[in-house]
């Protein structure tokens, strides 16, 4: 078991709840005019994936990087006001350069995607879908918690809103590792043990079809969290090996923090609107939702997985 975060976190960038709703500041962010202009006077450059076309932006962005998400709240909101006057089409080339500039893109599947379409392709979590593939809703999470190596940071453009529902909700990790460290110490101790979690069939000939990991880790400086349930009840369903009481308590204490209405953020993100945060430190999920029936319309984000550099 690793080191275990024991002191209780006061800092409120880090232990924010549902009230962050009200301290739009702390994660909406208006770019400079200065970067705007530079980014439409080279609107021919956007597919121009190279770091150093736009300095501007590139200086902007790395300053988000460090006041947003390592010292602040561990995200921020690029909303789609930033963009008048710029097609999809060159929104989504933006989106790609400051993806690139917070990091290197992570490969998300067997077919080498580093960028993958969230929208509802009729599966389901019970019947061994992704998350992303579904219109299902409440399964608080970190991305890739299936993957040995977890990204640092989830980008997501919205191209599409749905119908109705897909509210996003985001919940930070200390805000949970307070309440069980205060309330529950010995779950969250289990919770530091390593768990099966299913690779959900992205794994190669002669592969596990699981990892074993934990879903806490305290490195010292920073809480690490990988989470999602779903996997873990899988994974240990793959491997023949029961989930203790104990494990089973805690999971579900986790769970049943995570989606207490006072500590989860919501936020719903409308069409060319970006989003980027920490997936060591936030889960996220969102509410289930309703389509359209023109295929033009239906819900659709991009997302990227992003490592630091």
């Amino acid at each position: 078991m690793s080191r275990i975060l024991q002191k209780i976190i006061v800092d409120e960038d880090f232990i924010w709840n549902k009230n962050l709703e009200n301290n739009q500041e702390k994660f909406l962010v208006k770019l400079s005019s200065e970067t705007i202009d530079q980014l439409r006077m080279n609107k021919k450059e956007l597919g121009n994936i190279d770091k150093l076309s736009f300095p501007k932006l590139k200086n902007e962005i790395n300053e988000l990087k460090i006041r947003k998400i390592l010292s602040g709240v561990g995200f921020f909101i690029i909303d789609k006001k930033n963009f008048s006057g710029f097609s999809k089409d060159e929104i989504k080339k933006i989106y790609g350069i400051i993806c690139n500039m917070l990091g290197t893109l992570y490969i998300q599947n067997v077919n080498s995607d580093k960028i993958v379409e969230i929208k509802d392709e009729g599966k389901s979590m019970t019947l061994g879908g992704r998350y992303h593939q579904t219109r299902e809703g409440g399964s608080y999470h970190t991305d890739s918690p299936h993957c040995t190596n977890v990204p640092d940071l989830v980008g997501m453009l919205c191209i599409n809103p749905a119908k109705k529902g897909g509210t996003s909700k985001f919940v930070s990790t200390y805000t949970i590792h307070n309440q069980l460290l205060k309330e529950q110490k010995d779950k969250l101790e289990a919770l530091y043990e390593k768990f099966y979690f299913d690779k959900r069939g992205e794994f190669k000939t002669n592969e596990s079809q699981t990892i074993f990991e934990p879903i806490f880790v305290f490195d010292g400086y920073k809480l690490h969290c990988r989470f999602l349930k779903d996997y873990i009840v899988a994974g240990h369903e793959i491997q023949n090996q029961p989930l203790s009481k104990l494990q089973e308590a805690s999971l579900n204490l986790l769970e049943e923090i995570s989606k207490n209405q006072n500590n989860i953020f919501s936020y719903d993100l409308k069409s060319d609107d970006m989003i980027f945060f920490d997936n060591h430190r936030i889960l996220h999920g969102r509410t289930g939702f309703e389509d359209y029936d023109d295929e033009n319309r239906k819900r659709l984000f991009l997302r990227t997985w992003i490592k630091f550099e």
